[in-house]
């Protein structure tokens, strides 16, 4: 059913789609998480057949600072947090295509082989809360002793590890983004328990890779304030990627570059989601009905 929406909405969406991947006024920026490979490639296949060049956070910085002009269609790939399928499914694909893509990982994770709320929705009948989603509201100190008096992660692993991130640094095409250690909400975080994430984070991946981890940053869960912002300008940090959708104007507020989040769907939905009309559309849908997204 899910497919059948997607290509009935992809026709209704053509004219638009044929006009937005035109586009050479801005950039296109896209991110995912857990990735399979069939969809990823088929993505990353129609955005090549359709004339874009994928550039680093390098090159992007250069156009959203306003040192350098558009003058062609631009796509950057991230992905967030640091999932072993970045290794098993987009990195085969990187590299058949000879594309760079930037992974933003939490390095707790990559230690632990699982994410504290993989942990957490294993146990989603704790007592502790009523909801999962209500770990990513409370402080950082609080959602930490909460975290801890939780049954052990049951599972394989779930992460990269850090052989694999030496290999992926080593072919030249992943460039590596600051996700703090323990994928903290920043906004819930006192600024020295953010600083000393952020820190963490980086002595961790220069451990791995030999290379700093304090060029990009992207909001864990999108979440920030001014305080947020403040820090990372003050640690030198260039530039920030949040979740909000929209396109990338140059020159534009390099600490608020905005993504457009796709999955694991079909070419077609993953085409809508890249240009912003599948979650658009979706969000009024639950907008007029009054459904709220949840955890």
């Amino acid at each position: 059913m899910r497919r059948f929406i997607a290509i009935i909405l992809y026709v209704f969406f053509l004219p638009r789609i044929k006009k937005e991947s035109k586009r050479k006024d801005s950039i296109l920026a896209i991110y995912g998480h857990d990735q399979k490979r069939d969809p990823f490639e088929q993505l990353v296949a129609w955005l090549v057949k359709n004339g874009y060049r994928f550039i680093t956070p390098e090159e992007l910085f250069q156009f959203v600072s306003g040192k350098k002009a558009l003058d062609e269609k631009l796509v950057w790939l991230s992905f967030d947090d640091g999932w072993e399928s970045n290794y098993d499914n987009v990195f085969p694909v990187l590299k058949k295509y000879n594309i760079p893509a930037t992974i933003f990982v939490a390095t707790k994770g990559i230690a632990d082989g699982y994410y504290w709320f993989t942990r957490a929705f294993q146990n989603r009948e704790s007592s502790l809360y009523n909801e999962v989603g209500d770990l990513w509201m409370m402080s950082n100190q609080e959602r930490v002793k909460i975290i801890e008096q939780l049954p052990p992660y049951k599972g394989a692993r779930s992460t990269m590890n850090p052989e694999e991130i030496r290999e992926m640094t080593d072919s030249g095409l992943v460039h590596w983004g600051n996700h703090t250690h323990d994928h903290v909400m920043s906004d819930n975080c006192t600024d020295e328990e953010l600083a000393e994430e952020i820190e963490k984070c980086n002595y961790i991946m220069k451990d791995i890779t030999g290379k700093d981890c304090n060029f990009i940053y992207s909001y864990p869960n999108g979440n920030y304030d001014d305080r947020t912002v403040g820090i990372l300008k003050q640690m030198d940090f260039k530039m920030a990627a949040t979740t909000h959708i929209g396109r990338v104007f140059c020159p534009s507020d390099v600490y608020m570059i905005p993504r457009f989040e796709f999955k694991n769907g079909c070419l077609q939905e993953n085409v809508l989601q890249c240009f912003g009309l599948w979650t658009v559309f979706f969000n009024k849908i639950k907008e007029t009905m009054g459904i709220k997204n949840k955890k």
